[in-house]
């Protein structure tokens, strides 16, 4: 995302600058130095994130790409699988299968450093530097995590966090301020579980946006996941912020290649 003013970086870019985690090959990138966050103690994670639907999935893309040490537990059972078919999500004027979304939505999320793991949160606990998420008895330890789960939150129950019944449903949804912050501190939600509109492209678009707001967290520094032509900042006299690649015109073409060549072969692959 580039700054507010198109023609000059924000004031916010004049802060210490870490690299994140980048795609692009070493030679053909710049980006600002590392690293932009410790590696979280004891084998565990920088965030966890509850949910592989839409909400979950943009969630996760957005911790990884920032560099944050990223589990996405999953157990595909989908809302948005309840769809006939969806005609409202950008990008696609002609509508798209539900299934097939989320499938493009999955594999976005696994080109990242991502770890993505099948399982059913059975609860969450506080311990000394965050949290222990328990799937299957196994004690997962993360700084923070994020709830974008449709319809139970109870596996929150240990940790007291405050939720409120859905209108005209059984639901308890959790009840977040404005950044997504949930009554207890580390732990975010976003998506249909705050009682954010249920349309795919509403959902994701809070995962994405609650993500950036726990980046932010993590990583004061933080500017924004953007990709900018080569020398921007330069010419403006300023370093590369945390978050932002610059590339060349020559890879910005390759990868435009490469992206539009991926996407024929998915759409034409009759497997």
């Amino acid at each position: 995302m580039p700054p507010t003013n198109p023609t000059e970086p924000s004031g916010t870019d004049t802060r210490s600058t870490n690299e994140t985690n980048c795609t692009a090959p070493e030679s053909a990138r710049e980006t600002a130095n590392e690293p932009a966050i410790d590696p979280p103690a004891d084998e565990g994670y920088h965030a966890v994130v509850i949910g592989g639907g839409p909400a979950g999935c943009a969630a996760s893309l957005f911790c990884a790409r920032a560099g944050l040490q990223t589990l996405q537990l999953e157990n595909g059972r989908s809302t948005l699988q309840k769809c006939a078919y969806v005609e409202n999500y950008l990008g696609f004027p002609r509508g798209i299968a539900p299934r097939e979304l989320l499938e493009l939505m999955s594999e976005h999320v696994a080109r990242t450093e991502c770890t993505v793991r099948s399982a059913t949160v059975e609860t969450v606990r506080r311990c000394e530097d965050g949290f222990e998420v328990v799937v299957d008895g196994e004690r997962i330890l993360t700084r923070t995590v994020l709830a974008a789960s449709w319809s139970k939150s109870d596996y929150l129950e240990e940790l007291g966090v405050e939720t409120e019944r859905e209108e005209d449903g059984p639901v308890g949804e959790i009840v977040t301020d404005a950044e997504g912050r949930t009554t207890v501190e580390g732990l975010y939600a976003a998506g249909r579980i705050t009682g954010t509109p249920h349309q795919a492209l509403v959902s994701a678009g809070d995962g994405a946006r609650v993500a950036l707001n726990l980046i932010s967290e993590l990583i004061p520094a933080f500017y924004n996941d953007w990709i900018a032509p080569a020398g921007y900042y330069e010419g403006y006299g300023k370093e590369i912020p945390v978050g932002v690649e610059e590339i060349s015109h020559e890879e910005r073409r390759s990868r435009a290649d490469r992206g539009r060549a991926w996407m024929c072969e998915w759409f034409t692959d009759e497997s």
